[in-house]
């Protein structure tokens, strides 16, 4: 019997943890999965250590992990290997940790999608604001997905980033929207995959600009994603 196990960093918001089990419930339907749950690497319970140790109590012997984790960046290079092995070392349960959610195809997709939910006009701009890392290859690769989809969006798509050292801040590129407004709005779009302070931070910054329009998290629109994951190397039971 094999799980699917979500994990995320964990939040001290009231919308992160009932946000992405909306995901986890999403996406049973669709795995040949004994079951899926998300696991939290902070903040929020349950840890992946206490879901491990349930799974093993259940007779649940093996598990995938699919990070729900946009960048390479210290929560996916550290962070969750150091729990991961822990966790199987305590539990007995057998963990595949696969790759993160990435910012391949799956994930713009899913941009694109929360962009025309959002956009009043879709050839409104777009800010991507991103959390943000101290590692400058991570936050590169923000602004690599915000190059990629100014080609496939008709307006202008720049990134910013909440904290850590990427350029611009989220706090900045919002105050310029003011400076340059112009004919046509702007959409702010969170690469965030649940709600969270820092996101409520730019919401509210950017709360009665004329023109300015934000999205949402994107939550459930990362289903795609997190099936695909499961099945590039799907154990046995999923071809049952």
């Amino acid at each position: 019997m094999t799980a699917l196990i979500l994990v995320a960093h964990g939040s001290r918001h009231p919308g992160t943890e009932p946000c992405l089990n909306a995901l986890a419930e999403a996406i049973r339907g669709r795995v040949a999965a004994e079951d899926v749950r998300v696991a939290w690497l902070e903040l929020i319970d349950p840890s992946l250590g206490a879901l491990c140790d349930e799974f093993a109590a259940r007779g649940i012997r093996d598990a995938v992990i699919v990070p729900l984790l946009f960048t390479e960046a210290f929560h996916r290079t550290v962070d969750l290997p150091a729990q991961a092995a822990a966790a199987q070392e305590s539990s007995g349960v057998r963990l595949d940790v696969r790759d993160g959610i990435g910012l391949g195809a799956g994930v713009k997709k899913a941009v694109v999608r929360s962009f025309l939910a959002t956009a009043a006009d879709p050839r409104d701009d777009v800010l991507l604001v991103a959390v943000g890392s101290g590692d400058p290859a991570a936050n590169d690769a923000v602004h690599r997905v915000a190059a990629d989809l100014d080609g496939m969006l008709p307006g202008t798509v720049r990134a910013a980033f909440s904290v850590g050292s990427g350029q611009p801040s989220a706090a900045s590129a919002v105050d310029g929207l003011v400076v340059t407004r112009k004919s046509r709005g702007t959409v702010i779009l969170p690469l965030f995959t649940a709600p969270g302070l820092l996101w409520d931070r730019v919401v509210d910054r950017a709360a009665g600009l004329p023109g300015v329009t934000c999205g949402e998290p994107l939550g459930e629109l990362l289903a795609d994603v997190v099936v695909a994951r499961w099945l590039e190397k799907a154990p046995a039971r999923a071809h049952a």
